[in-house]
């Protein structure tokens, strides 16, 4: 699967978070913050799969901060309490983890280099190319 850009896997990834934790305060969940955390995990992982790692890592930060803004606390006003805490190293080591094990199944199922070599859509290294000197650019030796 091809990856997208960080550049474009953030900005998606807060437009998910911001979708997730609206649908989370208008189903009124904001008294089990447990279906926030749940909701914020899966934004996590979704850009996991589809970003990359710093866009994942910088959406779940987003998340926690909306999480703790609009779930725990009220208006965007933070909640600096033990279950924001808590909550934050939920959600933190979710995305860790699951950093490790997309790039664990990314490296697992990529195809191997050295077995396309003949192949002419594979990955290649250019050719360094060689200054063109004219007589007047000529690098001189010595005196």
């Amino acid at each position: 699967m091809q990856r997208i850009s960080g550049g474009f896997g953030f900005p998606l990834g807060v437009v998910l978070g911001i979708a997730a934790t609206a649908l989370v305060v208008a189903t009124g969940a904001t008294g089990q913050p447990v279906l926030s955390v749940i909701a914020m995990v899966t934004v996590v992982n979704v850009i996991a799969l589809i970003s990359t790692w710093r866009a994942a890592l910088a959406t779940a930060v987003v998340c926690w901060f909306l999480h703790d803004g609009f779930v725990l606390g009220r208006h965007g006003d933070l909640a600096l309490v033990g279950q924001a805490g808590h909550d934050a190293l939920v959600i933190g080591f979710d995305a860790l983890g699951v950093l490790l094990l997309v790039s664990t199944f990314r490296a697992a199922f990529a195809p191997m280099l050295h077995l396309r070599e003949g192949d002419s859509s594979a990955p290649r290294l250019p050719v360094q190319r060689q200054p063109v000197f004219t007589q007047s650019q000529r690098p001189t030796t010595g005196s």
